[in-house]
């Protein structure tokens, strides 16, 4: 396991990925790069019988047809390729994280063309009466990689700062969702620690990243282990993190109204029941459900304005008020998944600015969705507890030395 202030060295194809968009002539500056470029079929371009090639290479940042016209392919040879790659991929959903590379023999004849999208190579060639389509993976390497912080003013900027990957940061902020709340328990001083496994292909792209264990420690949260078991993250007791409901159906600025069973109405200046939560929060921020389930009513309802019920297993059901508009698909009868987007904040109904009203009801009962206890909702329990155990301690030693 590497720790992420002492990872290797770049592999030479990463290194040359700077000086893409290429073009390289002749043999012997070819020869010079046979350490670490693999472009095409299942080995290196180069070969004692064709030594010169001109290569060019480069991000898909247009259209392919584009690229591949400007390597020096005729539009018979462009229309060929592309036909043949279309066979097993969508060019339209190329992107800068794909590459093209176009092979020509110093004579100026098509010797191959390819593209490399995820740890997949397309290689195209000539054939006897059109062009032949090849597919082969590219060789991906793995390593684990430990980071350990503090947080001195977001976990964002702490883990960045760190060189955490981006979707890596995301990614440890869902793992936890369910027991931390990142928006609002955050405290300087809040020590986290993640290990997770890096793969990479052999022409220097990521080929993904998943985290395999991590702490998070806070001075309001306490101390939270995960550890990744099958599709899920369990704690060190082996019991899933993931609840019924997440912290909070929305990124939120501030509660603005708590559950009471007297509160003076800010619009109609009574003090009655306000049996649910207020979120402030800026017009159109995205809600989401809280956990699975079934939309049973979307439209408008009075005071609440625009709102959407939810019914939930357990007995439970959940409704969003005041918002401005309706998810895309937001109908009864539609199925939700926990964490799906059903509407958005706004100020319909009796409302005195943008927020969203969010109550619970448990068999039939208002109840206070800040007062739930935590409730497992996902993964199956852990079966072989021993091995999982092992394994959670070789990846977090310390956690299981206290």
């Amino acid at each position: 396991m590497k720790d992420l202030s002492r990872r290797s060295g770049v592999s030479a194809a990463r290194r040359l990925a700077g000086l893409r968009p290429a073009v390289i002539y002749a043999a012997g500056a070819v020869m010079l790069l046979t350490g670490g470029l693999y472009l095409a079929g299942r080995g290196r371009i180069f070969s004692p019988s064709a030594p010169e090639f001109i290569v060019s290479s480069g991000p898909v940042t247009g259209v392919l047809s584009s690229h591949l016209a400007g390597a020096g392919l005729s539009p018979a040879e462009t229309g060929g390729v592309a036909a043949a790659l279309r066979k097993k991929l969508n060019l339209r959903r190329l992107s800068p994280a794909d590459e093209y590379g176009v092979v020509l023999s110093t004579s100026g004849a098509l010797v191959n063309a390819y593209v490399l999208k995820g740890v997949s190579r397309y290689l195209v060639r000539p054939s006897e009466g059109g062009y032949a389509l090849e597919i082969s993976s590219l060789a991906v390497t793995e390593e684990t990689l430990r980071v350990k912080g503090s947080i001195s003013s977001s976990l964002w900027e702490s883990m960045s700062a760190s060189g955490v990957p981006a979707e890596t940061i995301l990614d440890f902020a869902d793992v936890f969702s369910w027991s931390v709340d990142f928006l609002t328990e955050v405290r300087e001083g809040d020590v986290y620690e993640l290990v997770y496994e890096q793969r990479t292909a052999e022409n220097g792209r990521s080929a993904g990243r998943r985290i395999l264990a991590g702490v998070y420690d806070g001075k309001e949260t306490g101390r939270k282990l995960a550890f990744r078991h099958g599709d899920g993250y369990y704690d060190e007791k082996g019991e899933s993190l993931r609840s019924l409901f997440l912290r909070a159906p929305l990124q939120y600025r501030r509660i603005s109204s708590y559950f009471s069973k007297a509160r003076r109405h800010p619009v109609l200046k009574i003090v009655r029941p306000h049996l649910g939560i207020d979120y402030a929060a800026p017009t159109g921020t995205p809600v989401s459900a809280v956990a699975d389930g079934t939309v049973v009513f979307a439209g408008w309802k009075g005071g609440y304005g625009h709102y959407v019920e939810i019914r939930h297993q357990f007995g439970y059901v959940t409704a969003y008020g005041h918002l401005s508009r309706y998810a895309s698909g937001t109908k009864p009868g539609r199925r939700v998944k926990q964490g799906d987007v059903i509407g958005y904040v706004g100020s319909t109904g009796l409302s005195t600015g943008p927020h969203l009203d969010f109550r619970v009801r448990h068999n039939g009962k208002h109840v206070n969705f800040l007062s739930l206890k935590h409730r497992s909702g996902g993964g199956p329990p852990v079966r072989d507890k021993k091995a999982f155990l092992a394994e959670a301690r070789r990846l977090l030693p310390s956690e299981f030395d206290r």
